[in-house]
């Protein structure tokens, strides 16, 4: 771990187990001719389209993407065959973001990945760690999220 003095970088930590979990996903959703985050987006779709109309405007807030990268993720699993964009029935101006059956097939797929790499993540963490963790987790994201 980097230090200065006597203070330790937790940050670098971050880094390298954020670079590790991408890497590691990467290689489960090279199988299916899926890349990290096009995954996440197919999942947000997945969790979301019979709640409500998911557009582009909505992964870009959940993810913290600018346009350009959300229209070439949402293109790469457009021309896939995992999703289809069609009109908005509520705002003409917006295209919903809907799974075919590519995608939705995928979906139990995608959340038993999903299980297995939080039970590799956490599997030498105690019940009460595991639940620390997760809540140190939330309370970092949502400082950093407030800026």
């Amino acid at each position: 771990m980097a230090e200065t003095g006597s203070r330790k970088w937790v940050i670098n930590y971050i880094f390298r187990l954020n670079n590790a979990l991408i890497k590691q996903k990467n290689r489960h959703m090279a199988e299916y001719g899926l890349t990290s985050i096009q995954a996440d987006v197919l999942v947000f779709v997945l969790m979301n389209y019979e709640k409500r109309e998911i557009n582009q405007l909505d992964v870009q807030a959940v993810f913290k993407l600018t346009n350009p990268t959300v229209s070439g993720i949402v293109d790469r699993l457009e021309e896939k065959g995992f999703i289809k964009r069609v009109r908005s029935e509520k705002d003409a101006r917006f295209r919903s973001l809907v799974p075919l059956p590519k995608g939705i097939t995928l979906n139990e797929t995608l959340e038993k990945c999903a299980i297995e790499a939080e039970d590799y993540l956490s599997q030498n963490m105690s019940d009460e760690e595991q639940t620390e963790f997760e809540r140190l987790l939330k309370v970092a994201l949502d400082t950093v999220e407030e800026c």
